[in-house]
């Protein structure tokens, strides 16, 4: 799995959980630094480097609906 196969509008999981307990992130901007928000919470956000979503996505959810 890696960033290259992501979509703005993607639902995601990762391996480890943030400490909301959060899990499962929407991707809400692709850049330098891809942004996601956390489908749990809705003010929650984060924003990782392309290698980092290397070695933490563990699996695409759901694909945006074209």
């Amino acid at each position: 799995m890696a960033w290259e196969e992501l979509e703005i509008g993607d639902v995601v999981e990762f391996n480890k959980p943030h400490p909301s307990q959060t899990v499962t992130w929407e991707l809400i901007r692709i850049g330098a630094k891809y942004k996601f928000r956390s489908t749990k919470i809705f003010d929650l956000f984060i924003e990782l480097k392309r290698e980092t979503i290397n070695k933490q996505l563990k699996k695409i959810i759901k694909k945006k609906e074209e």
